[in-house]
């Protein structure tokens, strides 16, 4: 059966032209640089783009390669926070209710699964910069909205626009991390066609809202993107139920990348000519994890360590 299926970002979608990262309360978060002006954007229009450099950050933290600073700000400059504020509660208009249910909770109150905590609370945790009475006049602000009929078409947009578009929104760079880190290693986890069996507790693509235009016509169905992890989650789901795939990892640098040809098994030319040259030397290149003790997942390169230790790591796996 063949739909036409399209992604369209809804209006109100909002990006700043730079962001900071700074620590509050124990922890670090990225959020708009004070007097960054705001913009709208359309997080749907560049979303290979997008869902590679995703998996990219992702890659390093798998991998355990060092991130810098300067890395996750330009992808803030350029995509936006991911909205995780709205995409974690379960509850839709959360912030009209005396509590957050919120699901993959421990990220946030380090309790397993579904969890419930006080809406003001929940809200502090994402803006911390606010004090007790901001939030509550914030929470009176979204309720206002709420009991005014004429805005009922567009309350998702205005409330998203008080949050997760606010100056004032952080995201903490650990849940930034640990979402990128297990999008993909679920992907990681099908090289050489294996099923799709590992669970990715973040994939949840949560609030979506769809419409159907023009029946008679195009017969055309659309889901309304209204925030950037929603994006992610919709095309990583779609690239991976695709008959062919073109979302790849590359056989070299393991990056991912979408490829023209179904064929490919490489990110770039100058990997391709990198692995040539490996294999003209007799070198070999294999993908090698192990997974520690404590859970941390590591690469090993077979050129770089001796014959009895791949042995013994291989006996890990």
């Amino acid at each position: 059966m063949k739909t036409n299926l399209r992604l369209e970002s809804s209006p109100f979608c909002y990006v700043y032209s730079k962001y900071k990262i700074e620590e509050m309360n124990g922890k670090k978060y990225i959020m708009p640089e004070e007097n960054a002006t705001k913009k709208t954007i359309s997080i749907t229009e560049h979303i290979d783009d997008l869902l590679v450099e995703t998996l990219n950050i992702g890659k390093k933290e798998f991998f355990r390669e060092p991130i810098q600073e300067f890395e996750l700000l330009n992808y803030f400059a350029k995509y936006g926070s991911f909205g995780f504020m709205i995409d974690l509660a379960i509850n839709k208009y959360f912030v009209l209710d005396d509590k957050v249910a919120i699901r993959d909770a421990f990220y946030i109150t380090k309790k397993e699964n579904v969890d419930f905590i006080n809406t003001d609370e929940y809200l502090k945790f994402f803006l911390p910069k606010l004090n007790k009475r901001e939030i509550n006049s914030l929470i009176k602000k979204c309720k206002d909205v709420a009991s005014d009929t004429k805005k009922e078409d567009y309350l998702s947009s205005i409330i998203n626009e008080y949050l997760i578009y606010s100056e004032h929104y952080a995201e903490p760079l650990e849940l930034i991390l640990n979402y990128t880190r297990s999008l993909y290693k679920h992907f990681y986890s099908t090289l050489d066609n294996k099923p799709l069996t590992m669970k990715l507790p973040f994939l949840s693509v949560n609030h979506l809202e769809h419409k159907i235009e023009d029946l008679y016509y195009n017969n055309s169905f659309g889901f309304i993107i209204n925030y950037l992890k929603q994006a992610i989650d919709i095309s990583y789901s779609m690239q991976m139920a695709q008959d062919v795939r073109l979302l790849k990892i590359c056989n070299f640098c393991e990056k991912a990348f979408i490829a023209n040809n179904p064929k490919a098994e490489y990110d770039t030319p100058q990997c391709k000519n990198k692995a040539n040259v490996y294999k003209s030397r007799g070198k070999t290149i294999s993908r090698n994890v192990i997974q520690t003790e404590d859970g941390i997942i590591a690469k090993v390169i077979k050129e770089e360590i001796g014959d009895r230790l791949i042995k013994r790591l291989n006996k890990k796996k």
